[in-house]
């Protein structure tokens, strides 16, 4: 197995001012790359040539897992981006609605959700957030839910349409938000029905 760092589907810069150039290029080309790069050395130990990354999450465990699960998360996190997106349309913006209230309505539940898991944590841990904010469908529509880095989510917490890495900065929703590539989301949704 050689897993390679996918393309990003924009240049580094055109997220900006949203998110720097520097950011994106330390978490691509850093973080995504040590986590595919750790992979590769594990298979390489293994003789786990032919397996994929999906092949990996789905028998690997431990630190192993943690690198599979971070790979694929960014790879998804990245394609959810775009430097000039357009709002919700069909399918997806009905499915919005009827979740949260409005386009808007999940704005303001993807902030709350951030908020009601940063205050957990905190009486748990410390302070510390989540570091992903996934939009889910599930069997009774569309949901938010977060998770930790490394962290597998439970097969019964349904497919993931779109997903925000919340350690790009103070106000992660806020900076993420106006990036948001609504087209491939609604892909996503497609391919679950």
């Amino acid at each position: 197995m050689i897993l390679e760092l996918p393309a990003l589907p924009f240049d580094s810069h055109q997220l900006e001012p949203y998110l720097s150039k520097a950011w994106v290029e330390e978490r691509y080309q850093g973080d995504h790359q040590r986590h595919l790069a750790a992979l590769n050395r594990w298979a390489s130990d293994t003789d786990s040539a032919s397996r994929s990354l999906e092949d990996v999450i789905s028998k690997a465990h431990g630190e192993v897992l943690e690198h599979a699960l971070e790979a694929w998360n960014l790879t998804l996190f990245w394609h959810c981006l775009l430097p000039r997106p357009t709002a919700p349309e069909g399918r997806l913006n009905e499915d919005l609605t009827r979740a949260f209230g409005s386009f808007t309505g999940l704005r303001e539940a993807m902030h709350e959700r951030v908020e009601d898991e940063t205050v957990k944590e905190e009486t748990r841990e410390g302070s510390r957030r989540p570091d992903w904010l996934w939009l889910l469908s599930t069997s009774r529509g569309l949901t938010l839910t977060t998770s930790a880095r490394g962290q597998r989510l439970g097969a019964a917490s349904g497919t993931p349409l779109l997903v925000m890495d919340l350690g790009c900065g103070k106000s992660p929703v806020e900076q993420l938000w106006p990036l948001i590539h609504w087209d491939f989301v609604a892909q996503n949704l497609g391919d679950c029905h």
